[in-house]
């Protein structure tokens, strides 16, 4: 028996006349379920709408957060840079510690044989891109050596100190003080490479000058003994100083040990000490002048570290900057600006 359609009757205000409709049950209900199609359609893609939005902000968010993490390594990496930087100068300061001391160099197995092994990296880290995964145990690498070479150092410096407090007295063999007064004098040449004033040429300048008025009183940088104190054809009035230790042992005998450093005083005016002198740090052992291959009156000054089988130390010949050693004020550089002001040997 067929269904009997369904009336729909719509009764207007005061005015107008009744209206019938009549519809089949099937129709109607073919139109719901197409309503229900199309209302569930909406808020499909409106909920995708929205999901999109919210994915796109995050993989905004995630981005800027991914770039913030990639400039803190590669901060961390040059922050690893310059903290290994500072490990080679203490390992170099370490070496001529020892050398001073007598003591045994750290053999480069000593100071490599705590390292080969890394801690691992969290299992979360495992799911990084292969690149960042290979930064990062770069990173933790190097800082775990660091660590380690750090603990090294510091057993080593404790070493040191014992053997400072046993031999207090040998650091005044030390050259650590300005050879002329800061105050008179400026430094007119460094350390290291530089154009020659006569030749033009690129050539080593082993030593520091330092340019002031004929007259300054030049000192011995520390305790030590005169080599030589001569006429060269170079350097002029040049005096020599060993920086030998001379002490007392248990039974009241002196005697001499030699030093690991040598300094030079070149280009004086006059000297006023002789060969086999024992000097003391402070004591002047000269005047600054402008004899030998000179272009103005200036101190060359250079520091020698003698015994070059101990470390890993680079200089010329034998010679390391004595800017390194002045431990009470350099004087402060200035440019030449005339034949008066010269940019000396």
């Amino acid at each position: 028996m067929p269904s009997k359609p369904l009336t729909f009757i719509v009764i207007p205000g005061t005015e107008g006349h009744v209206r019938e409709f009549k519809c089949r049950r099937g129709v109607l209900y073919a139109a719901g379920g197409v309503l229900l199609m199309l209302f569930s359609a909406l808020c499909f893609y409106v909920a995708g709408y929205y999901a999109k939005v919210t994915q796109g902000e995050a993989l905004v968010h995630l981005t800027a957060e991914n770039q913030d993490l990639l400039r803190g390594l590669a901060l961390t990496r040059r922050n690893l840079e310059t903290l290994q930087s500072t490990m080679e100068t203490l390992v170099a300061d370490d070496e001529r510690l020892r050398a001073y001391h007598e003591m045994e160099p750290l053999s480069s197995d000593e100071r490599l044989g705590g390292t080969g092994g890394s801690e691992e990296l969290p299992e979360a880290y495992v799911a990084l891109p292969a690149e960042k995964l290979d930064l990062l145990e770069g990173l933790n690498s190097r800082i775990v050596r660091l660590q380690q070479q750090a603990e090294l150092q510091e057993k080593s410096f404790a070493e040191i100190r014992r053997k400072y407090l046993e031999t207090e007295g040998n650091l005044r063999h030390f050259p650590t003080i300005s050879p002329v007064p800061s105050e008179r004098t400026w430094v007119s040449s460094r350390f290291g490479a530089r154009t020659d004033p006569f030749t033009g040429r690129r050539a080593f300048h082993a030593g520091l000058d330092f340019a002031g008025r004929t007259g300054t009183p030049v000192v011995a940088t520390a305790d030590g003994v005169v080599e030589m104190a001569f006429d060269d054809g170079r350097l002029g009035n040049v005096v020599v100083i060993d920086h030998d230790v001379q002490g007392t042992d248990a039974s009241g005998a002196t005697y001499t040990r030699r030093g690991v450093y040598r300094t030079e005083y070149g280009h004086l005016e006059q000297f006023l000490v002789r060969a086999g002198e024992r000097v003391k740090r402070g004591q002047q052992i000269g005047t600054l002048g402008n004899s030998g291959r000179s272009t103005g009156p200036h101190l060359h000054y250079a520091v020698r570290y003698q015994d070059r089988g101990f470390g890993d130390l680079k200089g010329y010949k034998g010679y390391v900057d004595p800017a390194d050693f002045v431990l009470d004020g350099m004087p402060s550089d200035r440019v030449a600006s005339s034949r008066n002001e010269p940019v000396p040997q």
